[in-house]
This record gives C-alpha cells, sequence and structure tokens, in this order.
C-alpha cells in the first residue's frame, strides 16, 4: 500500500514536460514530450536528408574523385593535383570557360534589361499589364531541350523563319548555328527569350513593394521619369535586383541543355561551355571532369561571396 504523498508524487505532471503512463503490470512511467528543438529537427529531417543525399554526398564524391585517374572501368589511381594542372593548362577548358563567361554577360545585360521594362509594363495600371504578364510567362513553361529544338529550326538557314523574315527586307540571312562568330549569341538568345519572363516577375515584385508616395513626391519637386527611375526605382530594386543576378548567373554557367541540343558545343568549339567540358570528359575520364566541376563551384561560390558582401555593404 502507498501512502496519500507517494501516490500524488507518482500522478503528478513531469516538471520536464512529461506525462504519467500506466504501462501494464510495471506502474507508472514517464514519457517525454519532444522538446521545441527537437520538434523542429524531425520536422526538417526529411529535407536534410535529400540535401545531403543529392547535393552534399556528391560534391564531396566529387572533389575526391578530382584527385583520381578513372575510366569508370578499371581501378582509380590517385594522382593528386595532377587533373587541376591537366584543366587549367588545357586550351579545351580555357575555351570552355571563355565561352561560359561571354554566355553569361550576355544573358545577364539582355536579360536584366529586358525583364526591368517588362515589369515596368506590367505594374502599370493598363488594361494590357495582365496581357504583358501572361505572355512573358509562357516561354518559361516550355521545356529546354524543346525550345532548343523550337529555335534550331528557326535558325535553319535556307527554310528557318528567322532567315526569312531578314529576307523580306531584302537582306542576306546568316548561318546562325554554323558560324563560329554567331553561334554562342544566337544559343544565348534563347535563354533571353525562355527565362526573361520569371526574371520580369521578381522584379515586379519588387517594383510593388516601392511606396507610391516616393513617386509622388518626386512628381510634386518636379523630378522627371528618368529621374524618378534613377534615384527611386533603381536604388528601392537592389534587393529583388541582387537575387536576379545570383540566379542568372548560376543558370548561366550551368548551361548545358540548349548548347547540346542545338549545337553540340560546334561548330568546332565555339559553343563549348564548362558543362558541356565536364559532360564530354566524364566518358573519358572521370577525374578531369570532376576537377571541372570543383573548378565550377569554387568559381560560383566566389562569385556568390562577392554579390552577397557589396549588398550587405549597400544596405548598410
Amino acid at each position: 500500500m502507498h501512502s496519500s504523498t507517494e501516490l500524488r508524487a507518482k500522478l503528478s505532471p513531469d516538471r520536464a514536460g512529461g506525462t504519467l503512463h500506466r504501462r501494464r503490470g510495471a506502474g507508472l512511467v514517464r514519457r517525454r514530450r519532444p522538446t521545441g528543438a527537437l520538434a523542429g529537427w524531425l520536422s526538417v529531417a526529411p529535407a536534410l536528408l535529400v540535401i545531403l543525399a543529392f547535393t552534399f554526398y556528391p560534391m564531396i564524391q566529387s572533389m575526391l574523385l578530382s584527385t583520381d585517374r578513372w575510366n569508370m572501368l578499371g581501378p582509380k589511381q590517385f594522382v593528386g593535383a595532377e587533373n587541376y594542372t591537366t584543366i587549367l593548362s588545357a586550351g579545351t577548358f580555357r575555351e570552355s570557360l571563355w565561352n561560359t563567361l561571354v554566355f553569361t554577360a550576355i544573358t545577364l545585360v539582355a536579360t536584366y534589361a529586358l525583364a526591368l521594362a517588362t515589369a515596368m509594363a506590367a505594374n502599370r495600371e493598363l488594361a494590357s499589364a495582365r496581357l504583358v504578364r501572361t505572355v512573358t510567362v509562357l516561354p518559361a513553361v516550355i521545356p529546354m531541350v524543346v525550345a532548343g529544338l523550337i529555335w534550331k529550326w528557326l535558325y535553319e538557314p535556307d527554310h528557318g523563319l528567322v532567315n526569312t523574315l531578314i529576307g523580306l527586307f531584302g537582306a542576306d540571312g546568316a548561318r546562325w548555328l554554323f558560324d563560329s562568330d554567331l553561334a554562342l549569341p544566337a544559343v544565348a538568345l534563347v535563354s533571353v527569350w525562355k527565362d526573361f519572363g520569371i526574371y520580369a516577375l521578381i522584379l515586379l515584385g519588387g517594383l510593388q513593394r516601392i511606396p507610391a508616395e516616393l513617386y509622388e513626391a518626386a512628381t510634386i519637386d518636379r523630378a522627371g521619369p528618368w529621374r524618378q527611375f534613377r534615384s527611386i526605382t533603381l536604388p528601392m530594386l537592389r534587393p529583388a535586383g541582387a537575387a536576379v543576378f545570383l540566379l542568372l548567373v548560376f543558370n548561366s554557367f550551368k548551361v548545358f541543355d540548349q548548347v547540346w541540343v542545338m549545337t553540340e558545343g560546334g561548330p568546332g568549339t565555339a559553343t563549348t561551355t564548362v558543362v558541356t567540358f565536364i559532360y564530354t570528359k566524364l566518358l573519358t575520364d572521370v577525374g578531369v571532369a570532376s576537377a571541372a566541376s570543383v573548378v565550377l563551384f569554387v568559381i560560383l561560390l566566389l562569385i556568390t561571396l562577392v554579390r552577397l558582401r557589396l549588398t550587405s555593404k549597400e544596405e548598410s
């Protein structure tokens, strides 16, 4: 028999937040509730496992493979930093890196300018604003492979729509994808056409966060449209612009689908990018391909850190 004091002590709630439950034949036992931190970790655990399995684990494996010579058939041979020396001294990799930088510059400038113009047009209270928003986003829903095939037909020298339209003005068309000087800008134009609508929506969200009172005050002070754009729109749009900048740079450095579908890196190596270089090297030397992947990762990391540093200085 237990005294009433002992029984109340056993039946009282646990001070740490647990509750008492009776287990058959074992009396009263304490079951603890998960704390707030533990509950939080449990809720994000599935997403963390996916990120670890499909992002960090392949990244670590690429870093390890970058120090080996391996063709996926024979045994691995440790070569240390030789793969990095090979790619940095190889003309093909340097050319692919230069092509990627040029592609990034073209898409960054053209996409941002077109997206900003579209966002400003859609931000106005016009009857056509909804139509502008709808039409500009339509290319984004087309898969990149399909978009590449469509534009490959449009660029066809003899019967393509682009040269046909140029011929209506009495000019001669070009061999867009077969000219080493025109192929890379032609492929970059596909990325601009397909993606500018998505970036326009991001910039549109930034525009809608700008208080209308600022423009009203500027109008009272007799500031013209260009002065308002330079002194109000651009400074207030910096957070959204920074996000667009990083997304554009990341996507441009990782370009592969449209290049491979339209030119396969040709003519020659005129449209060979870093990712197409990695893809072709995977068939012969996984170590070299992994080293190129690590170099690409380091470049993107440096760009991100520099941009975040500049953004933090602007905000402070």
